[in-house]
């Protein structure tokens, strides 16, 4: 039995925003062939990724239920929101990765001047290698094979 090479790790490389976190283009896809192009937030703070309430809205995606959350500023108060069953693409990467996302509102407007579409927080990051390189302002994020 021959075994097939295994896939080649996929790295994406970029700049990290000054004030914020690593940034990664890609993609919120739904059930159908549309998808809303933008950057995605890698946030090692949060425990569950997320999407922003007008793309989930726009590309009518499925919710199951509601997920219960709670910020780090928000001195432990916690809050509910809509759980959204979305696909999201990463970079150059041909992959769809299916995801539970909370819906955030005006996740688009948290990086000022940015357009950013969802956040990636350690439901998927987990399966990745984040390299952060401070001095030089860079970061590197390896995709699971």
């Amino acid at each position: 039995m021959r075994r097939s090479p295994p896939r080649p790790k996929t790295l994406l490389r970029g700049l990290l925003h000054p004030a914020y976190a690593p940034l990664v283009r890609g993609a919120v896809h739904g059930n159908g062939t549309d998808a809303v192009r933008g950057l995605l937030l890698v946030d090692t703070g949060a425990s569950m990724s997320a999407v922003d309430k007008e793309v989930a809205r726009g590309l009518a995606l499925p919710t199951h239920g509601a997920a219960v959350w709670r910020a780090v500023t928000d001195l432990g108060e916690s809050h509910t929101a809509a759980l959204r069953r979305g696909f999201l693409q990463l970079g150059e990467d041909a992959r769809h990765w299916e995801l539970d996302l909370i819906e955030a509102a005006n996740l688009r407007h948290r990086v000022e001047g940015y357009h950013v579409v969802a956040l990636l927080g350690w439901d998927f990051l987990d399966q990745c290698r984040l390299t952060v390189d401070g001095p030089s302002r860079t970061f590197s994020l390896e995709l699971p094979g």
